[in-house]
C-alpha cells in the first residue's frame, strides 16, 4: 500500500523558517513516490511531526529539530534528532530576540 503522509504544523521555528523546510519535504514526498494528505484525509498511513528550536552562540545559530513519526492511531514508530549550523544571514539579527531570522532557507532545506 501507498505511502500517504501528512505534515503536521511545524512547532517552534517561525513561519518564515518553516516554509523552505516544508516545500523541500513536499519536492523530496514526491521524489519517493510519497503522496501528501491534508489533516482532514482519513487514509494517512503515517503523520509527521517537527519540534524546532535554536541556540545562538555569538554570531552563529544552531537548529536543534526533532521529527517524530506516527501512526494514525498516534503511536510512535520512530523519531529522528540532530542539530544543524546555520551560517550567518543576517549580521547581529539574534541581537533582536528572534534567531530564526539568522536561519537561512538553505538550512532548513538541507534538514528536511
Amino acid at each position: 500500500s501507498k505511502t500517504r503522509l501528512q505534515i503536521a504544523p511545524i512547532v517552534g521555528a517561525s513561519v518564515e523558517a518553516a516554509t523552505p523546510l516544508t516545500a523541500e519535504l513536499q519536492t523530496r514526498a514526491r521524489q519517493r513516490g510519497i503522496t501528501l494528505a491534508g489533516s482532514a484525509d482519513q487514509t494517512v498511513t503515517h503523520v509527521l511531526k517537527g519540534y524546532f528550536s535554536t541556540m545562538s552562540e555569538g554570531a552563529d545559530t544552531t537548529v536543534i529539530y526533532v521529527w517524530d513519526v506516527y501512526d494514525p492511531a498516534g503511536n510512535r514508530l520512530h523519531r529522528i534528532n540532530g542539530q544543524q549550523k546555520a551560517p550567518s544571514v543576517n549580521s547581529g539579527a539574534s541581537a533582536g530576540g528572534d534567531s530564526w531570522k539568522g536561519v537561512s532557507p538553505a538550512t532548513m532545506q538541507t534538514i528536511a
